[in-house]
């Protein structure tokens, strides 16, 4: 012990020297640190004409909300198996109640996560068309748009 409390005074003091500049250090060169890459959004525009638009129900994909859902189900239905019976029927509904509420809370989380998009059909000026799903309603048939792609996205403007 007594060895660390006289090594940790020099290891602090040896911390201190680091030439690495803070947060708010300021120097000659402002750009990116030596060996960071880079990267720009390429993007590319096209125009045309709204010919199409339909309505439709997009389901989130998060598996996470159906564990959470069957954790929290299990953890409930648990609760409310062991308030039944007794003996070895306590341990028994207690299991059951588990499954039952697993099962349940998994659905009733993969059903809430739904919502409402629309699929845009653009006829394109170079007579190419696309059809982009996009949950912004404020366009109409006829509409002349921008379709706009950035990386892998593609939206309408």
């Amino acid at each position: 012990m007594r060895f660390f409390l006289l090594v940790l005074p020099a290891a602090l003091s040896i911390a201190a020297c680091n030439p690495t500049p803070g947060p708010y250090a300021t120097g000659p060169y402002n750009g990116p640190a030596p060996g960071t890459r880079t990267t720009y959004n390429y993007e590319s525009v096209e125009y045309g004409r709204i010919v199409a638009m339909q309505p439709v129900t997009m389901r989130r994909t998060s598996d996470g909300d159906q564990i959470v859902g069957a954790v929290t189900g299990g953890l409930v239905g648990a609760v409310i198996g062991h308030q039944l019976g007794s003996g070895k029927g306590k341990d028994v509904m207690t299991g059951v109640g588990a499954i039952a509420g697993t099962i349940v809370g998994s659905n009733i989380a993969s059903q809430g996560g739904t919502y409402t998009s629309y699929a845009w059909t653009v006829r394109l000026d170079n007579g190419g068309s696309i059809t982009v799903i996009q949950m912004s309603n404020q366009f109409r048939v006829g509409d002349r748009v921008s379709v706009v792609r950035s990386g892998n996205q593609v939206y309408l403007r």
